[in-house]
């Protein structure tokens, strides 16, 4: 698996006659891209509607229960990148940290799961589209490897499903719910006065 792994890796990372703008646009994928799911998760919430704020929320758990377990893997098994083996262009700046799995492709994977699982679907396909994009990016510019992505993905359907269960076991996501919106109204009593159940 692994001889695969590499394998994919050199047919995707950047070759030495790649294009500056080819390069701009990966490391706007595998950077910057990411910085758009903060300002996406509280565009959900001041749309004000349950249904956007409960997937702002479940969505936002997700991505921070898929890290810890991205934090948990890594400390429990190192794998090298591919710059730290010298394989291939690396064209990313990046410390010599586990590669495995990759916390961009990560976040962007989770947020895709929990909008579908909330029945967000178009803007969840979109949001899996950007994520394989981003991961692309991050194997072209080498910072990782394809299976670093497709662990992403695993670890994202597993901690968005595990969440989801949790957050609709006794009515719980609905009371945490139900708290965080009285504590918005409290601390933006003026920004809030549309009804928040349609």
């Amino acid at each position: 698996m692994e001889e695969l792994n590499r394998t994919l890796f050199l047919a995707i990372n950047a070759s030495v006659h790649s294009s500056a703008q080819m390069r701009l646009l990966a490391t706007f994928l595998a950077q910057w891209l990411i910085t758009g799911v903060p300002l996406l998760l509280i565009g959900l919430w001041l749309r004000g509607a349950r249904q956007y704020r409960a997937a702002a929320v479940t969505a936002t758990l997700s991505i921070v229960f898929a890290l810890g377990c991205n934090l948990l893997i890594s400390s429990l098994w190192f794998h090298p990148r591919p710059f730290m083996l010298g394989l291939g262009q690396n064209l990313l700046e990046h410390a010599p940290d586990s590669s495995f799995p990759s916390d961009h492709a990560t976040v962007m994977f989770t947020l895709s799961v929990a909008l579908m699982r909330a029945s967000l679907r178009k803007l969840g396909v979109l949001m899996l589209l950007l994520g394989t994009l981003t991961g692309w990016a991050r194997v072209y510019l080498g910072v990782h490897f394809p299976f670093d992505i497709v662990g992403s993905l695993l670890v994202s359907l597993i901690s968005a499903w595990l969440v989801s269960l949790v957050l609709s076991s006794r009515h719980l996501g609905e009371h945490l719910l139900d708290a965080l919106e009285y504590l918005y109204q409290r601390v933006f009593p003026s920004a809030d006065q549309r009804d928040t159940h349609p």
